[in-house]
């Protein structure tokens, strides 16, 4: 067992500092977030050993130390960006990730570690929201960011199932104030699950979109572990059930339960 106690105690020191901002009720959900992420990649870290495609890790204990770091204070940036943006849209503010790494090191986090672990975890902040990751990333570097973002999108699942449905008070700060018209969805979207791509946080305008976006995610997800705990966990069900009964949507809803299936047997994922 990775001990992260002295971590988790300086990561709840730091978002102390932000108890004064007003209606911080989005933050309060990020420091809840931040410890379900590293819950997650502590269970994909336990599952290594037992997974041919990713054992090998198992006994780099710097990778696997470095991969929980990141996922402790992958959004430590989005307390200073609600504090000065009033928004978790980056586009509307500063890329959080970068804003991350930025803060990680203003308050030296990280001032116990070795250098290897330092520099794995900084990389795995910075990057754990791109889009898609560059092929000339190192394979340890690879590995960490991908528990990071592995870890990040299950438990995103988690969250949007309960603001998708609910006019809850944060909900235009965690929905990115996208339009709640339940009939309507972007074409461009839709696309990208009939064609097998992840959808861009840029192209949401409707509710239904981010539907539409977290089920791209299931192609994303590198390890077996997150596979099954998402197809476990029912969210991806609860998430499709509510897309619209239209002829339309069917072949991309029936492809995304496909992939669904997928994911309840470990397979799938991309690497």
């Amino acid at each position: 067992m990775i001990d992260l106690s002295d971590h988790r105690r300086r990561f709840l020191a730091f978002t102390e500092d932000f108890r004064d901002v007003p209606d911080a009720a989005p933050l309060r959900l990020k420091v809840e977030h931040t410890f379900k992420v590293v819950g997650q990649a502590e269970t994909i870290v336990a599952s290594l050993k037992d997974d041919p495609d990713e054992q090998a890790w198992s006994g780099d204990a710097d990778a696997c130390r470095a991969a929980l770091l990141a996922s402790l204070y992958h959004d430590c940036g989005r307390f200073p960006q609600f504090r000065f943006y009033r928004t978790f849209l980056d586009a509307k503010s500063v890329n959080h990730a970068l804003l991350s790494l930025r803060t990680m090191r203003d308050g030296d986090f990280l001032r116990d570690e070795s250098v290897r672990v330092r520099h794995l975890a900084q990389c795995a902040v910075l990057l754990h929201n791109r889009y898609e990751l560059s092929p000339l990333l190192s394979p340890v570097a690879r590995f960490v960011t991908d528990v990071v973002r592995d870890s990040d999108k299950l438990d995103i699942f988690r969250i949007m199932v309960g603001y998708l449905e609910n006019a809850l008070p944060e909900r235009d700060a965690v929905l990115l104030h996208v339009q709640d018209d339940p009939g309507r969805w972007t074409p461009k979207v839709m696309r990208c699950v009939l064609e097998g791509r992840v959808a861009r946080y840029a192209d949401l305008r409707f509710v239904n979109d981010f539907r539409l976006l977290l089920g791209t995610w299931m192609r994303e997800l590198r390890f077996a572990a997150t596979r099954r705990t998402l197809a476990e966990s029912g969210l991806m069900e609860e998430v499709l059930a509510g897309l619209p009964d239209d002829p339309e949507l069917r072949q991309a809803r029936e492809k995304l339960h496909v992939m669904l299936e997928e994911c309840r047997h470990g397979r799938g994922g991309k690497r």
